[in-house]
């Protein structure tokens, strides 16, 4: 299950340089609002019950899990999760802290 992963990474390092956001279907809503206040994410987490953000993100299937970066841009997305995928997801929050970092001075540098 990739929620324990995803939120102890936003814990640790999410906020301003990126976000998560998870997308998440089901015919149950009752049952996935459960699950979510049970999983405690303090990322967002959207019950797409209509399938309205499957469209919107162009999504093929859930739980999809988007990286959005500081200027609300997907970078990176993941359909489902499975073992071993967390260092590909450290290495993505990396560069998305990296890319962040860098805009930020390059900003300052012309505010100069």
């Amino acid at each position: 299950m990739e929620y324990p992963h995803l939120q102890e990474i936003y814990a640790r390092r999410g906020g301003d340089e990126f976000t998560i956001l998870s997308v998440e279907t089901t015919n149950r809503p009752e049952l996935a609002k459960k699950f979510v206040a049970e999983v405690g994410a303090t990322f967002p987490i959207v019950l797409d019950t209509e399938k309205k953000a499957r469209e919107i993100f162009n999504l093929v299937g859930v739980p999809t899990n988007l990286l959005i970066d500081r200027e609300g841009r997907i970078v990176f997305r993941h359909l489902g999760f499975s073992l071993g995928q967390e260092k590909m997801l450290d290495a993505e929050v990396q560069y998305l802290i990296e890319k962040s970092t860098s805009s930020a001075e390059a900003l300052g540098s012309l505010e100069r």
